[in-house]
């Protein structure tokens, strides 16, 4: 007899291996070939075909770990019960870290009791009840984890002989432009967009400095690139905390008549990474490739404008001073960073210097805070997250023994009452063979069957509770970060605030006044769970 199943369709495509083309397309053909394949097996599988199908699809993830929204609502529907077969293209699409794979075909499915199928791959999980996955599997997970590291390289080797050529490898058009229509990896001029950026050259070209040029596209209601750019992705997380007041300021502009990306020239990889995993960066000589798309000024305007401005272009040798907290203050009202100055006496302090040009602000105008005791305070938060981190760290491995245990519990009770079902099945076929041989009368049968059977049914009762037991525990199992956990290792001796020990817990540090400081953490909120309880 078939076993009912309810089918999860897992579809994953990373940024690195994506081919999502050019225009508006919400997704890859990559996607569409996964779903296609894994439907056509299972439309040709005569067990599987009329059995529901639930899909999940993570277009943009990598394989390398398993912090994916799909993933992690199909297996809470694994938890649940809703789900009990998973199949997917190969086992690189379900991960590409081959001990967390091993740990799920050899674990967490089979005690789930869901069947896993790799198309590609040639496996199906119902082939090797009572057995291991075979080396074949082991070592073909391997190779992906692998593959996975190499391709990273090999991407960023391709954009880089992509930006040698003047192609725009970039996943959103810069300010003034849009996505070139027709031409692949090219940019055209956006006509709305480019107006401003004309606008703002020919006032420099004018005379007037980037202050002058900020006050008046705010007296304009011009948008901000910023709020341009949510006016035509609404959807995009990009710009997610902006302010939706307009309030242009004087970097703003100066970012504008800086940019040499105005005048023609492709302006690429001005910055590189640190290493394959590593998500810091490092400044990088810039390939610069003229007359790659159609210029909003000309290179003697654009000179012209550097000689206006206030301090010209950077010094692209100065050295940036990696301050603590840099990048990390900014104002609770308007959402962008603070300016970090100095004072006489050699004080360093944060302001919001956006309001300068905003005539109906309410951001602090002129309110300074002091670098020393925001350091402090962000030094001090750290030390309460870690501690309550590690805290909630050993309160999970203390859940996990105990789970643990209760799962080995379960699986030793479940084994003995197949054992024992088994030989209740033994019982009833030599019960058969004594009626059938005359040893017993039809009444000794009939009763002797009916008390084995009745011993069955408890049996399968007993062992459909053991399993959802399982089920249970496994739901139950604490959500650890094993990157917070990492970090946390690294850091917990730190005597100091410094940059790396800022930027490795905090997104960003929110001010809104001297009583009010808003920390939004990389990880899970303890400080704030806490201050709830």
């Amino acid at each position: 007899m078939s076993k009912d199943y309810t089918i999860g369709i897992y579809i994953r495509l990373s940024l690195a291996d994506e081919d999502t083309g050019y225009g508006n397309k919400t997704e890859s053909d990559s996607i569409s070939n996964q779903r296609m394949l894994i439907n056509r097996y299972l439309d040709n599988h005569p067990e599987l075909s009329k059995c529901p199908r639930l899909e999940f699809a993570d277009d943009g993830y990598t394989g390398t770990n398993f912090h994916r929204p799909q993933f992690t609502a199909m297996m809470e529907k694994v938890r649940r019960g809703e789900i009990n077969l998973i199949c997917v293209k190969d086992f690189s699409r379900f991960s590409r870290d081959y001990i967390e794979t091993g740990n799920y075909l050899e674990c967490t499915f089979p005690f789930m009791g869901v069947r896993f199928i790799s198309i590609n791959d040639g496996y199906d999980s119902d082939e090797y009840k009572g057995t291991t996955g075979g080396l074949e599997v082991v070592m073909r997970s391997i190779i992906y984890a692998a593959y996975s590291k190499d391709l990273s390289v090999k991407t960023t080797s391709a954009k880089v002989q992509m930006m040698k050529q003047g192609k725009y490898v970039g996943g959103y058009a810069p300010y003034g432009y849009m996505m070139h229509p027709t031409k692949r990896n090219a940019l055209a001029v956006d006509p709305d967009s480019a107006a401003v950026v004309r606008r703002i050259f020919d006032e420099a070209l004018a005379g007037n400095n980037t202050s002058v040029i900020a006050d008046m596209l705010n007296d304009e209601k011009v948008p901000t690139p910023g709020q341009y750019f949510r006016s035509k992705y609404p959807d995009n997380k990009k710009f997610l905390r902006m302010s939706e007041k307009i309030s242009w300021t004087t970097s703003m502009v100066h970012k504008v008549l800086v940019n040499q990306l105005y005048t023609g020239a492709m302006v690429s990889h001005k910055r590189k990474s640190c290493g394959v995993g590593n998500r810091r960066t490092v400044a990088n000589d810039p390939i610069i490739v003229e007359g790659t798309h159609e210029a909003i000024v000309s290179k003697e305007e654009f000179e012209e404008a550097q000689k206006v401005i206030r301090g010209g272009i950077k010094n692209p040798d100065r050295k940036v001073k990696e301050y603590p907290l840099r990048g990390l203050i900014c104002c609770g009202n308007c959402k962008r960073a603070m300016y970090r100055g100095k004072t006489r006496n050699d004080g360093i302090f944060f302001t919001c210097t956006h309001s300068t040009h905003d005539k109906d602000t309410d951001c602090a105008v002129g309110e300074k805070y002091s670098e020393a005791w925001l350091e402090s305070i962000v030094f001090h938060a750290i030390g309460d997250y870690l501690a309550l981190a590690e805290k909630q760290a050993v309160q999970n491995r203390e859940v996990g023994y105990l789970r643990k245990s209760a799962i080995t519990e379960c699986a030793a009770k479940i084994r003995s009452l197949q054992t024992q079902t088994e030989q209740l099945k033994g019982v009833k076929l030599r019960l058969y063979e004594k009626y059938t041989s005359g040893s017993i009368t039809k009444q000794e049968y009939l009763k002797q069957k009916s008390d084995t059977d009745a011993k069955l049914a408890e049996n399968a009762e007993a062992i459909r509770f053991a399993e959802e037991r399982m089920r249970e525990l496994d739901s139950e199992q604490p959500c650890s970060d094993e990157r917070l956990d990492a970090v946390c290792n690294e850091y917990r001796n730190s005597s100091a605030l410094t940059y790396e020990l800022a930027h490795a817990f905090i997104s960003a540090v929110y001010v809104h006044n001297q009583d009010n400081i808003e920390i939004v953490w990389k990880f899970k909120d303890f400080l704030s769970e806490t201050e709830a309880e």
